[in-house]
């Protein structure tokens, strides 16, 4: 009994542990797999923008498309403005990193966090003088401050503290304005700085900092105790930024005052150092012209892309094909190929039971009577060219048999035959997506009228057709016409009759169940576009699913997947 229950317990432990692992991997695989979804179609709409980019970026160059993706990229790759806006962009990078190596010294960086904060008390102060002005002692003690706070710029008891001040912050703006100047320019400027930092900071005056300092630091401490005895403290947050700033200045005098002086003024002349090197390669003859350029700090979107554009970015990293690109009419279009030849054969499916439907030979036939019966139309007009009344009979029918479109039967026809044909030779979501999302309707349309054996406006058109045809030649007939051209002109109604006999036809083999086919199309249509827009899921360790997408396509700047958000 002791071993049957041994044996129990163990099959129970086996048990628990395997419910153990099932609820890690039911926590863990689902975010592994939404990950590398996400992961995979990100990346693939980033290869179609940069492909679409740099299509466009050849267009403007050379006022025309190429579906060669190999040839665009080797025309990015040669184009040298490119290459000198990446140039550049290297260059001003590295002479922002040494402005940063400057104001990151330790000492340097102090100072610099002191003046920041004492600019941001001062204006403060400036900011918040509406509400102080309600309390004399309140505005009076401000306004002391923000006097003795300015000392700090130039003052004959700190004159070398303020003239480095001065420096940092003139080499602080220059890195957060580089843009603003060109890089020899900019770089005069930061050796110039430098140079002075260099003569003047050993010896700033430390002792008399730190007693300025106290001083102000107990005024303002009184200062915002005042204020929180008042109602300003309610309209506005001065107290609590005062003491922020004030807390950053004491911390930084601090690090100051017990900071190795040596060290960072020989951190200091090794940066001064490369500033020189880098001046004199910014003059070199290789550089001089673009440094004479507005620095760049970054390239802009699109020209990033177009510098990073490599091989990798041809090939879909879920379908592992590379992208279509289409240029018809010097109209771009980039592709996902992923899951396309799955999507067509479906529609290619879809669409098989009204494939060779008789309506389309029937409806063709009566086209090219309509245009048979216009040529006779043409030919007559050139005869009766001097006779202004049949002149413009013709020329109105012939318009209005040019407007056959208007014809509702007749259009989704001929549209219908048009859509099997494009589902047939493309297999472009970009180009399926919205003619199967337009031929829903026509299709319902069909499916009633053929039920019904209803063609009542097709058969209206063409009966109108054969009074306007019948009244031309009994009005020809009634002419006096020299018998040279009376034996030229021929009946313009004779060659239009065939259209009875076709249409009789055509409504005669109708039927029911013809009509019902139509309606099938146009539902398996439907949900087959909603199952490509959803994607295919594939099994993955069993008992879960990963989802796999056509990831979209990009026409006229327009992507589609922003689009359908």
């Amino acid at each position: 009994m002791a071993a049957k229950g041994s044996k129990g317990s163990i099959i129970l432990e086996i048990l628990i542990i395997l419910m153990a692992l099932l609820l890690v991997a039911v926590i863990i695989v689902p975010n592994q797999i939404w990950e590398k979804e996400n992961r995979i179609t990100s990346g693939c709409r980033h290869n179609m923008n940069s492909l679409y980019e740099a299509e466009r970026f050849y267009y403007q160059k050379n006022n025309i498309y190429t579906d060669s993706l190999s040839k665009v990229l080797n025309f990015i790759q040669a184009d040298s403005g490119l290459n000198r806006l990446q140039t550049l962009v290297s260059l001003t990078n590295s002479f922002t990193k040494v402005l940063n190596n400057i104001l990151t010294i330790p000492s340097i960086e102090n100072i610099s966090i002191i003046s920041q904060a004492s600019s941001e008390i001062r204006q403060d102060l400036i900011g918040n003088e509406r509400y102080f002005r309600k309390y004399a002692d309140i505005d009076s003690t401000s306004s002391q401050i923000v006097r003795e706070i300015s000392r700090l710029d130039s003052s004959s008891i700190l004159p070398n503290f303020s003239r480095v001040k001065l420096f940092v912050d003139s080499l602080r703006d220059l890195k957060e304005s580089v843009s603003d100047h060109s890089l020899q320019v900019a770089i005069l400027r930061a050796i110039n700085s430098v140079d002075s930092l260099s003569l003047y900071y050993p010896k700033i005056e430390k002792t008399a900092f730190n007693e300025f300092w106290q001083g102000e630091n107990n005024k303002i401490n009184n200062f915002i105790s005042r204020i929180r005895t008042t109602d300003i403290s309610t309209v506005s947050t001065v107290p609590e930024r005062l003491k922020k700033f004030i807390e950053q200045i004491n911390n930084n005098e601090k690090l100051l005052n017990t900071s190795n002086e040596q060290n960072d003024k020989e951190k200091l002349d090794v940066e001064r150092q490369n500033l020189t090197e880098l001046h004199q390669k910014f003059l070199s003859p290789e550089y001089f012209m673009i440094t004479k350029r507005y620095s760049l700090t970054k390239l802009n979107e699109t020209d990033s892309i177009l510098i990073n554009l490599s091989q990798e970015n041809f090939t879909c990293p879920d379908a592992k094909t590379i992208y279509m690109i289409d240029t018809t009419n010097n109209r771009l279009t980039v592709e996902c190929p992923n899951l396309l030849n799955t999507f067509h054969e479906w529609f290619m499916n879809d669409v098989e039971p009204i494939r060779n439907r008789p309506v389309y030979g029937q409806m063709d036939s009566i086209n090219s009577i309509i245009q048979q019966t216009k040529a006779v139309l043409d030919q007559n007009r050139g005869l009766l060219r001097r006779y202004t009344e049949v002149l413009l009979m013709i020329k109105e029918l012939s318009v209005e048999m040019d407007q056959m479109d208007d014809v509702t039967f007749y259009r989704y026809v001929i549209t219908t035959q048009s859509f099997i044909q494009l589902v047939e030779k493309d297999k472009r979501l970009s180009i399926l997506k919205s003619s199967i999302e337009d031929m829903l309707n026509p299709l319902d349309t069909l499916a009633a009228r053929i039920q019904h054996r209803n063609i009542s406006d097709l058969e209206q058109q063409l009966n109108y057709f054969k009074g306007k045809l019948q009244a031309l030649d009994s009005t020809i007939n009634d002419m006096r016409l020299p018998a040279s051209i009376r034996r030229r002109v021929v009946s313009n109604d004779e060659p239009f009759q065939p259209v009875f006999g076709i249409m009789t036809e055509m409504k005669n083999g109708f039927d029911p169940a013809h009509g019902a086919v139509y309606a099938q199309v146009s539902d398996k249509l439907e949900k087959d576009l909603l199952h490509a827009m959803e994607g295919i899921s594939e099994s993955v360790y069993v008992i879960f699913k990963e989802v796999h997408i056509n990831h979209g396509y990009i026409f006229n700047s327009e992507k589609s997947w922003e689009q359908e958000q």
